[in-house]
């Protein structure tokens, strides 16, 4: 039996979001079945190797506290969200 794997639209993702759309306002998003509002973005240097981690500081309403959710990873940036 072969599983098909949802394909996700690039401009659907958190990393593409916190790219191009939340860039100097707070929104709302659902992530799977939790909703959050984004609050910033931080681009973190990594000193080992000289690369970057982009986070995005995230207040997570089901949780209700803030997160620091790393965009750079790819299980995290590339979830499909929904912008309310």
């Amino acid at each position: 039996m072969v599983m098909k794997t949802k394909k996700v639209d690039k401009k659907k993702t958190l990393a593409y979001a916190v790219a191009f759309y939340f860039t100097d306002v707070s929104v709302k998003f659902m992530m799977g079945n939790a909703m959050y509002e984004y609050v910033h973005t931080v681009y973190d240097r990594r000193y080992d190797n000289g690369g970057f981690n982009t986070l995005a500081v995230v207040y997570n309403y089901k949780r209700m506290k803030y997160e620091v959710l790393v965009v750079s990873d790819e299980k995290v940036g590339d979830k499909e969200i929904h912008i309310l």
